[in-house]
């Protein structure tokens, strides 16, 4: 009995060391946030991301310069202000192939994220988009975070958007060079801002006027705004958004579905 006892014990104190090895070997891969790894909790992520300085975004502003995450950085966090109620829409352009990276984003002095997504193997000039609900009065980062020994370079903007968006009821060509489009008034807004450009895709001979809601004068709920040096025999797409202003801030609606004036006089 005795001998067995002891086989018995010894028996234990093997399993238990290995048991502690096993452990103690598989405990990295548990936190590791890399390649092949498991994500480590939001909070845990947050703390690491708070420590750093994050770079301010201007609402609605143009893409950045290209960024490049390499060496020992691993990641590069962003900033954006909401003064209103609205939706944050992020896009990060890929410059080069993106093996591994991910986008975590969340409202500053939360512990959990209201996103956070991988872009995998994403291919040169693919763009992520991601939006998601804002309060008033937060502010909002953004972090991409290198998830391979590749470099990740991209370039990032960010908005945030009012709901009150807008439609376009006519658009014309009353005078030489000179088109005026008729919109629907929206409420409590301070501004409507019209573009016009030759392309569908509005990516050239883009010309964009932006309109106080106080100067223009509605008449059952229509108004108008026209736009002079145009080109003369060209067809031209119109879009229309709305703007709220807050401490000095513009913040934009969604642009309105396109009208085409087949013929500017």
């Amino acid at each position: 009995m005795r001998i067995l006892e002891r086989l018995s014990r010894r028996l234990s104190i093997t399993l238990a060391g290995v048991m502690a090895c096993s452990s103690f070997a598989m405990a990295p891969a548990i936190t590791a946030y890399a390649e092949g790894g498991v994500k480590p909790a939001d909070a845990e992520i947050i703390q690491k991301i708070d420590e750093g300085t994050p770079i301010k975004l201007e609402n609605d502003a143009d893409y950045t310069s290209e960024v490049t995450i390499s060496g020992d950085t691993k990641r590069q966090t962003y900033i954006i202000h909401s003064d209103i109620d609205g939706k944050l829409r992020v896009n990060i352009k890929a410059t080069d192939t993106i093996k591994s990276a991910f986008v975590d984003i969340y409202k500053a002095g939360e512990t959990s994220f209201l996103s956070s997504e991988e872009l995998k193997d994403y291919a040169k000039d693919k763009i992520y988009e991601k939006e998601l609900n804002v309060k008033k009065g937060g502010d909002y980062k953004i972090n991409v975070f290198r998830n391979s020994e590749e470099a990740v370079k991209f370039q990032i903007k960010a908005a945030i958007l009012t709901d009150k968006t807008i439609k376009i009821r006519n658009a014309e060509s009353p005078a030489k060079k000179t088109a005026k489009v008729t919109i629907k008034k929206a409420k409590d807004v301070d501004g409507y801002e019209v573009r016009f450009s030759t392309s569908k895709d509005f990516d050239k001979n883009v010309k964009t006027k932006s309109v106080k809601a106080k100067k223009i004068t509605f008449k059952d709920k229509k108004g108008t705004i026209e736009k002079s040096g145009l080109k003369s025999g060209k067809k031209y797409y119109v879009q229309v958004r709305t703007y709220v202003k807050e401490n000095g801030v513009k913040y934009y609606s969604d642009w309105s579905k396109s009208k085409k004036i087949s013929k500017v006089k």
